[in-house]
Parts: structure tokens; C-alpha cells; sequence
């Protein structure tokens, strides 16, 4: 009897330790793809890391091994690190790495998102269920939960910056975090000056998990810009947070986007750019509503929800 009990505390132990590795494990999906790895992942010092073969070849690229010395080439991207340095070069740009690459197990894990996002493709972690998704340029193979149809013909300046953007390595999904909106707003936005008639269009969207800090800012005019996240907002209004949307931009793009950045615009000095409404009302009759946060005339007065748009 005492043998058998024994025998039973064993594997009850060894399943137990077993259900808290699973529990542990993250995994990995590029493109719709769940990945094996003969080396699970790991997550060091923040970062997730991952066998390089197996990341930089479901990428793409091609990849050559010197001793410690790394080289990726995917299309026009060069990738080059070393095992064990703290930089990496992409195209000859050096690039700080959070973690450094190192052998554990006999395997080489490299950084999944410095990996990722340098051979041109969007990541997204989920920490509470332990979920890294990647989403490569071009993929047709995208997971995504529902397929918006965005039109280039209503909302041509917009879909022309959407496109553009997915084109240079954006998500084309957007996993909606209405709770995150505000803060994404203001990292993607910061630095980039306003300029007359026309809003600073962010892809991803700030209600996006994808969006902040990086996203690709655009100037778009306000009336095609709020056209449009006014539909945005309502295909999406029944929608939970957590939803991965795939936009589709359908219809004739025009090629032409304005890109938002500091170095070719300078901030509005115009009156309007000081400009405070006392109410909606005064608002709405200067054509001025809805107001977004940073737009001229918005203030948290007229913001009654906090969504950071005012008198919608």
C-alpha cells in the first residue's frame, strides 16, 4: 500500500509540474501560424526570445551564420547581429536591443520583436494569455476575428493613408482597446505638430493595441479624417475589446499621402490654433465639431465621456 501511494504522489506531481510548464509556455503565431520550436521560448528580462532559425526563416529571409556573427536578408532588408552584443544593424542603422541574443540549451534565441519587426512585420503581445501574434508584410494569411471593408471612394485621403501604411509594415489588424485609445493617442501624436484643416490620421488606430508610440501618422483632411472614424465607430460600436478587425481598403487609392512629420511641418500660429470654444453649441456653429484631443478649440470641458472627442 505504501509503495502504491507512492507510486500515485509521483504522478500527481509530475502532472502537476507538467500543467504549470503549459501554463507557462508562450506561444508564438505568425501569421495565423502557430510555431513549434524544439526550444521553447522564453521571456528574459522582458523580452521574448525565440530559436533564430525558426523566426527568421517563418519570416522569410535568408539566413547565413558566421561563428556568432548573424546575417538575415529579407527582399531589400538586411539584418545583421552578433551573439552576445547588445546592438544589432538593420540596413547598416544600428539599432539597441533590449535583450541580447544568447545560447540556451544548445540553441541560439534572438529577440522575437526586434527580429520581427526589422524584417518588416507588426507584433502583438498578450500577457494575460501568453500570446505573441505576428502579423508579416504581405501576408495573406493574416488570424484576424472579423473583415471591415474600408471604401477608398468615400474616404479616399483616409484609405490612401491606411494602405500606405500596412505597405511599410503596419498591422493590417486591429485588436480593439478602447481603454488604451487615449494614451496611444497622445504617444502616437507626440512631437508631430497640427496643421490647418487637416487632422493627424495615426495607423493603427489609437483604439487599436497596435497603435502608440511608432504608429504612422499622416495629415489628412478633417472632413475626410472624422468622416471616416465616425463610420469606423459605428461598424465597431457592438464589438467587444479584444477583437482583431482586418481592414480592407476597397475601391480606387490615390497614392498620394501628406506624411506627418516635424521636420517638414511647423506648429500652427494661426489664431485658430488658440482658439477655445465656450460650449458645443458655439462649436458646432463654427463647423468646428467633433473635436479631437490636440485639434483647435478641444477642451476637456466639451469632452463630457473622456473619449477624447469632444461634441461628437
Amino acid at each position: 500500500m505504501r509503495k502504491f501511494l507512492s507510486a500515485l504522489l509521483t504522478i500527481a506531481l509530475l502532472l502537476g509540474a507538467s500543467s504549470v510548464t503549459a501554463a507557462n509556455e508562450i506561444t508564438v503565431k505568425i501569421d495565423g501560424k502557430t510555431q513549434t520550436y524544439d526550444q521553447p521560448p522564453k521571456v528574459i528580462n522582458g523580452s521574448v526570445m525565440v530559436p533564430l532559425r525558426g523566426i527568421f526563416e517563418a519570416l522569410d529571409s535568408t539566413l547565413t551564420l558566421n561563428g556568432k556573427d548573424i546575417e538575415a536578408v529579407r527582399g531589400d532588408i538586411i539584418v545583421k547581429l552578433t551573439i552576445g552584443a547588445d546592438s544589432a544593424t538593420v540596413n547598416g542603422k544600428t539599432i539597441k536591443l533590449a535583450q541580447k541574443s544568447q545560447v540556451i540549451n544548445g540553441r541560439t534565441l534572438v529577440p522575437l520583436r526586434f527580429v520581427s519587426e526589422a524584417l518588416g512585420a507588426s507584433v502583438n503581445y498578450d500577457g494575460s494569455k501568453r500570446i505573441v501574434t505576428v502579423i508579416s508584410t504581405g501576408s495573406t494569411t493574416v488570424a484576424y476575428d472579423v473583415k471591415l471593408e474600408f471604401s477608398a471612394d468615400r474616404f479616399p485621403q483616409t484609405a490612401a493613408h491606411i494602405k500606405t501604411a500596412i505597405a511599410a509594415g503596419e498591422s493590417p489588424v486591429c485588436t480593439i482597446d478602447r481603454d488604451g485609445a487615449d494614451e496611444n493617442r497622445e504617444e502616437s501624436l507626440k512631437g508631430i505638430p497640427t496643421k490647418d484643416g487637416y487632422d493627424r490620421d495615426e495607423w493603427p488606430m489609437a483604439m487599436c493595441a497596435e497603435g502608440g508610440a511608432g504608429a504612422d501618422v499622416a495629415y489628412v483632411e478633417s472632413s475626410d479624417n472624422r468622416g471616416s472614424g465616425a463610420w469606423v465607430g459605428n461598424q465597431l460600436e457592438d464589438y467587444p475589446d479584444g477583437t482583431r478587425v482586418l481592414f480592407v481598403v476597397v475601391g480606387t487609392v490615390s497614392d498620394k499621402v501628406d506624411p506627418a512629420t516635424s521636420e517638414t511641418e511647423t506648429e500652427s500660429t494661426s489664431p485658430e490654433s488658440t482658439i477655445t470654444f465656450a460650449s458645443c453649441a458655439e462649436a458646432k456653429a463654427a463647423g468646428k465639431a467633433p473635436l479631437r484631443k490636440g485639434d483647435p478649440g478641444y477642451s476637456t470641458k466639451l469632452d463630457r465621456d473622456g473619449d477624447g472627442i469632444a461634441c461628437e
